[in-house]
């Protein structure tokens, strides 16, 4: 695996999180209490480790490239 195709991979898994999080977000208008509490921080964790795919991706992606 060459580190553009391991860059793809990582966005690939950053649009998969990022449909999740708009999947659950439907149900923050519905849900109450503990289940909410939880619901957010579900979205919460998929929002970090969203943000960590793109960064890595932008990170493999430069990494051939010269300042």
């Amino acid at each position: 695996m060459t580190i553009d195709e391991l860059a793809r991979e990582y966005e690939n898994q950053y649009k998969v999180l990022v449909a999740k999080m708009d999947g659950l977000k439907p149900l923050l208008c519905v849900y109450r209490g503990k289940d909410l509490y939880l619901l957010r921080k579900r979205i919460k964790i998929y929002y970090d480790m969203a943000c960590e795919c793109k960064r890595t991706a932008s990170l493999l992606n430069g990494y051939y490239e010269v300042d």
